[in-house]
């Protein structure tokens, strides 16, 4: 399958001090790590325009691996990629059709896991912004526009914390009739850094556990 093209002029973006020891190509990462061959990353898209901190989840298509589970926006980092980073910023667009602003933090520690293959792969999630466009009329901030592959993931929806533990989210539509998601992740660890993304938000913004 051919991925979404990368946009006229490329994904530019800019990225906080902390995380500038990860913006080294995939090979340079790699090779710094005992047995790991190759990168991977996540990326965590927060919004507030609901008025409550909303996480975006996409749904792995019905002839994938781990079929119907819900993650996060990334994958491995090619070695096409400039660097890490680069690569983030390259599968955040082909998978949700977004373009990284601003790498705000990496969140949790490297995730090592093992592919078909056998080779052991390093993940890195980030919390990231990215373009958003403003509600029509208002100034207010709207939820970002996602576009999803249909060959890679079924559907996508902005869940809260609350819902995220639940495993269920409340979807209203357009013709007013109510739907129920469940929501099984991919694995543990995916959920496990989806949780500590909304704690460290709310560390950063003065917010009550």
């Amino acid at each position: 399958m051919t991925p979404r093209p990368v946009p006229e002029g490329g994904l530019s973006f800019s990225h906080h001090p902390s995380v500038a020891a990860l913006n080294i190509p995939a090979i340079d990462f790699a090779s710094a790590r005992k047995f790991i061959s190759a990168a991977a990353t996540g990326a965590l898209v927060f919004s507030r325009a609901t008025g409550e901190d909303r996480v975006l989840l996409i749904q792995r298509a019905a002839h994938d691996s781990m079929p119907l589970r819900w993650e996060i926006p990334g994958g491995a980092v090619d070695l096409e990629d400039e660097t890490l980073l680069h690569g983030l910023a390259r599968e955040l667009w082909e998978e949700a059709g977004l373009r990284l602003k601003n790498v705000v933090r990496q969140v949790g520690e490297e995730h090592v896991f093992l592919t078909r293959r056998g080779l052991a792969v390093a993940k890195v999630t980030f919390e990231v912004e990215v373009e958003t466009p403003t509600a029509a009329e208002s100034e207010e901030e709207a939820l970002p526009e996602v576009v999803i592959d249909p060959n890679e993931h079924a559907r996508f929806l902005w869940a809260t914390e609350e819902e995220c533990r639940l495993g269920r989210v409340a979807i209203h539509g357009d013709t007013g009739e109510n739907e129920v998601v469940e929501i099984t992740f991919t694995t543990k660890a995916q959920r496990e850094v989806i949780f500590l993304g909304f704690k460290l938000r709310r560390v950063a913004a003065n917010l009550p556990e």
